[in-house]
């Protein structure tokens, strides 16, 4: 009878140790495996003998493409003997999130000078582009319009500007001497690639206090100029033609 219950016992406990190893090797064995892997690191059990490790086994990250709010994440798995959370890589990183494309954005910014200023003068504006996205060399096609309380357009200019990056650059554009006292706005607008835009803008204020003597006068100039060139050449043909005449008369009467 003892010899029955020793052999019972003997069956009984090589059968627990091979039901408590069962499945060891294959999920320490990276089975479950599906991504990057982690350098394993070994941890004491703090008792007697033996030790158990850390196997973590990361997703890659995702999304692939930084977003827009700068974030990556991945999943981390442990396939290694320890329980806990100990040595687990990072799950979270910052990434630079960058647009595949150029993204500008512009700005505009009135001296002191040119929020309250005369009609018939003109009125100066600092401009900025900036490219939020991809760094690339595009022509900007630059619109500016002077605009009433509704929305009347007073004035209108282009240009082109050159921009890859970042862009600082002055303007400057004549306010109409027939443009009545009141509050305005100056806009700034880009176009660039496939119909994209951005656009910008600034009050101002038109003025009598602001106007001097030359404030109107300035305006003028480069008509008045103008003028005078005519006038001058214009005077000096006359003469000339006189002085022909005259030269031809007493020419006749000798013969």
């Amino acid at each position: 009878m003892k010899s029955w219950l020793i052999l019972f016992l003997i069956l009984f406990g090589i059968s627990f140790v091979i039901a408590g190893a069962y499945g060891v090797g294959d999920y320490g064995g990276g089975v479950y495996s599906f991504g990057e892997s982690v350098p394993t690191e070994e941890t004491p059990n703090g008792g007697g003998g033996g030790g158990c490790y850390y196997n973590w086994t990361c997703t890659n990250w995702f999304p692939n493409e930084c977003p827009v709010d700068g974030f990556q994440e991945r999943i981390c798995i442990n396939t290694g003997s320890c329980t806990g959370i100990y040595t687990i890589p990072e799950q979270k990183r910052n990434c630079t999130y960058e647009h595949g494309e150029p993204l500008f954005d512009i700005f505009v910014n009135l001296p002191d000078n040119s929020r309250k200023i005369c009609a018939g003068s003109k009125i100066e504006v600092k401009v900025g582009i900036e490219n939020f996205g991809k760094a690339e060399l595009l022509d900007a096609f630059m619109t500016y319009w002077i605009v009433d309380e509704n929305n009347t357009l007073i004035a209108e200019m282009k240009d082109t500007r050159s921009v890859s990056k970042n862009l600082d650059f002055e303007i400057s554009m004549n306010v109409p001497p027939s443009t009545p006292d009141g509050t305005y706005r100056l806009y700034a607008q880009i176009n660039y690639g496939e119909n994209k835009t951005a656009l910008a803008g600034e009050t101002f204020e038109v003025s009598k206090d602001s106007c001097t003597f030359f404030s109107g006068f300035a305006y003028y100039l480069p008509m008045i100029i103008f003028g005078l060139i005519i006038a001058i050449i214009s005077v000096t043909i006359i003469l000339l033609v006189i002085e022909i005449n005259h030269k031809l008369r007493v020419v006749k009467n000798r013969n």
